[in-house]
């Protein structure tokens, strides 16, 4: 691939502008949708409760099949739920492999991927809407990214002093503005297919 930048906004580009970007030969771009997606697809294994060495080939088998069919995607803004039925698919093709983990436990192997724990779904909702949050916060911009990141991420969390001086903006003002950036960040989940939350 050559390199050439996606069209970007001032929320970053979105999925159908990286994909056509990739398309058109970016490897900054390919390189932005694994980093993208890299905690979900993996995030999958993990729920099968797989060991580290075969969530790995997970990853990079549903690597290669976003490489292979990136040119038919027809729903692009579908993205995340794809790369996670591809995910979930590979996982349960182990039961048809066998043969490979002789040097292993292979019964306790396979029969993880076959009868995951009856939390899976659960497991996987939370999973899609941490991603889903994280992608719209990556979209977000400045200063609401900051804000909030250190209203909600930062351990152990800042004063609204340090916030403020970090931000050169008034303490006074950083309410107003967090109301407003969480507004924001809720049109942006749900712009990006995020899946209902608690109490919605």
């Amino acid at each position: 691939m050559s390199s050439s930048q996606p069209s970007a906004g001032p929320e970053g580009p979105d999925d159908a502008a990286l994909v056509r970007a990739c398309l058109a030969g970016d490897d900054a771009a390919w390189e932005a949708v694994v980093r993208r997606y890299r905690r979900l697809i993996y995030s999958i294994p993990v729920a099968y409760r797989l060991p580290p060495d075969l969530a790995d080939e997970i990853f990079q088998r549903v690597a290669v099949k976003l490489l292979e069919h990136l040119p038919r995607l027809r729903r692009v803004e579908s993205l995340a739920s794809w790369l996670a039925t591809v995910a979930r698919h590979e996982c349960q093709a182990l039961r048809r492999e066998g043969s490979r983990f002789a040097d292993r436990d292979a019964e306790t192997v396979l029969a993880q991927a076959e009868a995951p724990p009856q939390d899976l779904a659960e497991a996987l909702g939370a999973v899609e809407r941490e991603h889903a949050l994280a992608l719209a916060l990556e979209r977000i911009g400045e200063p609401c990214r900051g804000l909030l990141s250190a209203l909600y991420l930062e351990e152990p969390a800042p004063s609204y002093q340090e916030i403020a001086a970090r931000l050169g903006r008034p303490v006074g003002s950083l309410g107003p503005t967090r109301s407003r950036c969480l507004a924001k960040l809720q049109k942006l989940y749900l712009a990006g297919g995020g899946p209902a939350l608690e109490g919605d």
